[in-house]
């Protein structure tokens, strides 16, 4: 499974914004690779913030760039998941507080990879009738990829397309 946040709208009117869970058929050994190391980054800032309660401004710069370095991912596959460890550390956090969670550090088991909105083509697929692969850009460059949309995201779709 692999998340990919459908972005609609413009500045001037409300935007409709929706993640979308999508099968990937036959998925390119690219996106297989980028999985640990997705999940790695993850976890690592999942702990920072648990551990202080939040990541600033100048320290998202410096993790950002040792992970550039350490990973050689591309830039948005780095801080989508950065910003999901983030959402998982103060998650966390905030189970703690409640008491709900008695570990001194958050665990991540799965991840599920977000695409942000530039990193796969919006306009190949409202220029489509049916929606079915995605342009993403991944280490060896950018790769068209296709899926097995399930009701949810046709029921977004068709809304869309209304």
């Amino acid at each position: 499974m692999l998340f990919v946040k459908v972005f609609m709208g413009d500045g001037d009117m409300e935007s409709v914004r929706r993640a979308v869970a999508v099968e990937v058929e036959n998925p390119p050994p690219e996106l297989s690779a980028v999985e640990e190391p997705y999940r790695k980054i993850v976890e690592e800032v999942a702990a920072y913030v648990a551990e202080r309660g939040r990541l600033e401004k100048e320290k998202y710069g410096e993790i950002y760039r040792r992970f550039r370095e350490q990973y050689l991912l591309p830039a948005q596959l780095i801080q989508q998941a950065m910003n999901q460890g983030v959402e998982t550390g103060k998650s966390f956090l905030e189970l703690k507080r409640s008491g709900r969670v008695h570990k001194p550090r958050p665990e991540v088991r799965r991840v599920s990879i977000r695409f942000a909105k530039d990193s796969w083509s919006y306009k190949k697929a409202i220029s489509s009738v049916a929606p079915v692969r995605l342009a993403l850009s991944l280490p060896g460059g950018r790769r068209e990829i296709w899926i097995k949309p399930r009701k949810r995201f046709w029921l977004y779709w068709w809304k869309v397309l209304r």
